[in-house]
């Protein structure tokens, strides 16, 4: 029974040590190697000065070209749209970046749907778990997890049960320094052409009475001096957003209005425009805000 009793205690301690070990391994490597995703992009960009940086879901990666941008504007832009990500994880990219010292003249939000949620999305959130012990991320992180405390203290958790997204297929790749598809230092990632004409459907007929997400946005943006502009991205012609939209505009009066003027078949699906519909959504957000734009 004593041997047992030994054996059980040591393929715990061999197991609780190995954790430990992986943990540190995952973490050296996501923390140091040439950045695959866009919040590592972030959290390796320091004492930069960018004229425009955008910020959004996927409805701003697939739709601001920033190459063209940056030809039309002449100014130095930055995609930071990120696939599925809400305000509350733009909030988090931004606190990041002013920690990080670098400097922004004006920041374009992209505001829509996401106005109704003020949760951390899943996708963002694991690109996140990395970097838990940046105090920025923790802080932000800690009150939206009921699970944080096993995130922090048990050791290679917050890898577990992330791995779709941060598991062993993304520390390989990021290991061996495998160039990701989207380069984080443009951030533009063009859609094929073609309407996928399904997923039909209409936007909320009702409207939350706020998003502290936003708000939080809006005051860090008065308090360091960046330029704050708010635009919502196009819908196909498929999709009943009127009502949404016109409510959307009422809470918020400076919002820029761009999702109406696209044919059908500029689009992909229909919430993302496709490469055609990318570059003309952008030359028509680079002429709706050519005189807000601060140098």
């Amino acid at each position: 029974m004593k041997k047992f009793i030994k054996y059980i205690i040591s393929i715990l301690i061999i197991t609780i040590l190995s954790l430990y070990v992986c943990d540190a391994i995952y973490t050296q490597v996501y923390t140091s190697v040439t950045p695959r995703n866009k919040l590592q992009y972030i959290i390796n960009t320091n004492n930069e000065k960018f004229d425009i940086i955008f910020l959004g879901s996927s409805r701003v990666t697939n739709h601001i070209d920033t190459e063209l941008f940056d030809r039309l504007s002449n100014k130095k832009t930055l995609n930071l749209g990120v696939e599925g990500a809400g305000l509350n994880d733009n909030l988090l990219q931004l606190k990041l970046l002013i920690t990080n010292n670098n400097k922004i003249s004006n920041l374009f939000l992209q505001v829509d749907t996401n106005f109704e949620n003020e949760n951390p999305s899943n996708i963002s959130i694991s690109e996140a778990m990395p970097f838990l012990r940046n105090d920025v991320v923790q802080n932000h992180l800690s009150n939206h997890f009921e699970n944080f405390n096993y995130l922090k203290y048990i050791p290679f958790y917050r890898y577990a049960i992330n791995d779709p997204k941060i598991g062993f297929r993304e520390f390989f790749f990021s290991l061996i320094n495998k160039k990701s598809r989207i380069n984080p230092a443009i951030g533009f990632t063009p859609l094929d052409e073609g309407f996928i004409s399904t997923n039909f459907h209409s936007l909320p007929k009702s409207i939350a009475n706020k998003n502290n997400a936003l708000n939080h946005i809006i005051n860090i943006c008065n308090t360091s001096n960046i330029n704050l502009i708010l635009f919502i991205s196009p819908y196909c012609s498929k999709i009943d957003s009127d009502i949404y939209i016109k409510q959307l505009i009422t809470k918020i009066p400076n919002l820029i209005d761009l999702s109406k003027g696209y044919d059908d078949d500029l689009f992909f699906n229909c919430t993302h425009l496709n490469s055609r519909g990318a570059k003309k959504f952008t030359k028509n957000l680079h002429k709706a805000t050519i005189n807000k734009v601060l140098n």
